[in-house]
C-alpha cells in the first residue's frame, strides 16, 4: 500500500518530496524523537498520549518543538483524511536542527500498518534475548541501532521478537514492552528504565481495573523459569504472548488464563475506543 502524501511543517506535500538533508544533525547524531500511531478506519488510537510522549522526549534531549501538540494533531487528522482514512501507522518524525535552519522539523509519513500471523495470538510466539539497552531508555530518540541489531538477530534466529538484556536484567523488546506473570500477579520493568508506551500503560490500567496486582519491578534473566506467563505490548502488536525465550519455555509453554483474559479486555477497549470517536 502506498500512500499519497505526508506532512512537513503543517505543509501538505506529495510523498515523493519526503526528503531530509544529508547535513542534518539527525543523520550523525540521532538528534530527533518520533512516535508511531495505528490509525484503523481513519480513527487515531490515542493520538493525544502519543503527541504528549513526543512532547516529553524532545524536552529529554533539549530539542525545541515550534508546534504545539494540538497543532500536530490537526495536521495528523488532515493527512489522515487526505491518504483515504485507510489504515496505517502514522510516524511523526521531530528532527533537530542545523545551525542555518530556523526551526525542527516535523514530519508526519503514514506506513502501512504491520500485520501478525493469528498463531502468535492464539498459539504464543518466540523470542531471543539480546545484550544490549537504548540510551535515554525513557525518550522515544531516533537513536535505535541497538532496536534495530535486535531485531536483526532474532529474523535471523526465526522468532518474533528479541529482549533486551543488560548484566542480566531484561528491560523491554526490540520494538515492545515487556510483561511477566507470576502467580496471577503482572511484573513489569520500572518506567524510568525503559520507554513506557502507550499500549503497556492501557493494559496496566485495564490489569488494575480488573484486580489484577501490577507491580513495576527489575525483571532478571535468571528468574525466566520462575515465570508462569510472559508477554509483549506495542502499538501495532497490542498483547502478544510469548511462550519461548531462547531455548526455556515459559510457564507451560502455551498461552496463560491472565495473558488470554487481558488480551480480550485490550481488544473490547480498543473497539469501544475507536467506535466512540467515529
Amino acid at each position: 500500500m502506498e500512500f499519497e502524501h505526508v506532512i512537513l511543517n503543517g505543509q501538505l506535500r506529495p510523498t515523493t518530496e519526503a526528503k531530509v538533508s544529508l547535513f542534518s544533525p539527525a543523520l550523525f547524531s540521532s538528534f530527533g524523537v518520533y512516535e508511531s500511531i495505528e490509525v484503523v478506519e481513519g480513527v487515531p488510537f490515542h493520538l493525544h498520549d502519543h503527541l504528549s510522549r513526543l512532547a516529553e522526549s524532545a524536552e529529554m534531549i533539549e530539542l525545541n518543538l515550534p508546534y504545539s501538540t494540538y497543532e500536530i494533531a490537526g495536521w495528523a487528522r488532515r493527512l489522515i483524511q487526505e491518504n483515504g482514512n485507510r489504515d496505517c501507522l502514522l510516524r511523526i518524525i521531530a528532527l533537530g536542527v542545523t545551525q542555518a535552519e530556523d526551526e525542527a522539523l516535523v514530519a508526519l509519513l503514514p506506513q502501512p500498518l504491520p500485520r501478525y500471523p493469528d498463531s502468535y495470538y492464539w498459539e504464543g510466539a518466540a523470542a531471543i534475548t539480546f545484550e544490549g539497552s537504548r540510551p535515554l531508555p525513557a525518550c522515544k530518540s531516533l537513536n535505535t541501532l541497538v532496536n534495530y541489531l535486535a531485531r536483526r538477530q532474532a529474523i535471523r534466529a526465526g522468532v518474533h521478537e528479541a529482549i533486551l538484556r543488560t548484566n542480566g536484567e531484561i528491560t523491554e523488546g526490540s520494538r515492545s514492552n515487556i510483561f511477566a506473570v507470576r502467580r496471577n500477579e503482572l511484573l513489569t520493568p520500572p518506567s524510568d528504565r525503559v520507554l513506557s508506551g502507550i499500549t503497556r500503560d492501557i493494559v496496566i490500567r485495564l490489569a488494575l481495573e480488573a484486580g489484577y496486582r501490577a507491580s513495576e519491578v527489575p525483571l532478571n534473566i535468571r528468574d525466566l523459569s520462575r515465570f508462569d506467563e510472559f508477554f509483549v505490548t506495542s502499538t501495532s502488536m497490542h498483547i502478544i504472548p510469548i511462550v519461548r525465550i531462547s531455548d526455556a519455555l515459559v510457564g507451560e509453554g502455551r498461552v496463560g488464563p491472565v495473558t488470554t483474559d487481558l488480551m480480550d479486555r485490550f481488544e473490547r477497549y480498543h473497539r469501544e475506543y475507536l467506535d466512540s470517536r467515529r
